[in-house]
């Protein structure tokens, strides 16, 4: 250990240019999400996103050139995340048991994080409006989101936990589709006994199957 006396005149590690970078950059997309969720994709600048991340309203700009190339970035790192989370959850289950998995993990979202989550579907109706040319990298990403369900709900039609004519990719896009109604009611309503009773309602949508 070294004496307090010294501790005053040994130099901390400097951080590098990439760390800081790295670390700017999370920032700013946290802010661009925290906004986002306030005042909608429409209602906010780059150099909103800079002077709330703690920057200059330039740095966005210089970073990632513009809206469209923030807004990406922030649907990346939200995905990123997302199936590091999956795959941490899941932890090798298969069939059934991974599908009903996914479903808990896509449902949580708005309990463990409503401000992304409300950021995410903004998105997603920024996308629909004003800035169609989001829709390729949001289709891009949320079909990794139905991939994962199909896959698992394959596995459990090799393995005779549903039916042989099961459409797997057809039901992964229903449970997809009815995972983000339930999302977006939620967050209209903020009904916390509603949303319980749905997401229940919903996951005993894969009794159906069997």
């Amino acid at each position: 250990m070294i004496p307090a006396t010294e501790e005053s005149i040994v130099p901390r590690p400097r951080r590098t240019q990439a760390t800081r970078r790295k670390e700017s950059d999370r920032r700013m997309l946290r802010a661009a999400a925290r906004l986002f969720a306030e005042r909608g994709v429409s209602g906010t600048s780059l150099a909103d996103v800079g002077v709330a991340a703690g920057y200059s309203r330039g740095l966005p700009v210089e970073r990632f050139g513009n809206k469209l190339g923030l807004i990406t970035a922030l649907l990346d790192a939200m995905d990123s995340w997302f199936q590091v989370h999956t795959a941490r959850l899941l932890d090798g289950a298969k069939g059934m048991r991974a599908v009903e998995l996914r479903m808990e993990a896509h449902l949580a979202s708005v309990e463990r994080d409503a401000t992304s989550t409300a950021a995410l579907y903004s998105i997603y109706t920024e996308s629909l409006f004003a800035m169609s040319e989001l829709q390729p990298h949001v289709a891009l990403v949320t079909g990794r989101w139905c991939e994962g369900l199909a896959d698992n709900l394959r596995e459990a039609r090799r393995a005779g936990e549903i039916g042989r004519r099961v459409d797997c990719d057809g039901e992964a896009r229903f449970l997809l589709a009815a995972m983000r109604g339930l999302v977006i009611q939620h967050l209209l309503d903020r009904s916390d006994a509603d949303f319980a009773g749905a997401k229940k309602i919903l996951l005993s949508h894969l009794e159906r199957l069997q």
